[in-house]
């Protein structure tokens, strides 16, 4: 099992890595505002986060998380990720 990696009590419950940046989504119930998302960088072994946004639920949270990572997609000059709709099968003619 991997490490679990907890930061001012916020505990590590998503993350994405692209190239030497990693956007992560953590939560604290216990915090006022008990969601953020965070970059960690390569240069600190992805072990300190730093420019957090915090939210007080889960789907402001994982918005951002998602907006986050497109951001960096395009900083790095990657194309977008494309989200299927719901139910969509690849498969199905």
């Amino acid at each position: 099992m991997a490490d679990e990696r907890v930061c001012q009590g916020y505990k590590v419950i998503r993350s994405r890595r692209i190239k030497d940046v990693e956007i992560v989504l953590a939560h604290n119930p216990n915090a006022p505002s008990p969601y953020v998302t965070w970059k960690a960088y390569a240069h600190r072994q992805f072990k300190e986060f730093a420019y957090g946004n915090y939210f007080g639920d889960k789907e402001s949270a994982e918005k951002d998380f998602r907006r986050r990572i497109e951001e960096l997609r395009q900083d790095y000059g990657l194309p977008p990720k494309t989200r299927k709709p719901p139910g969509h099968d690849d498969m199905a003619r």
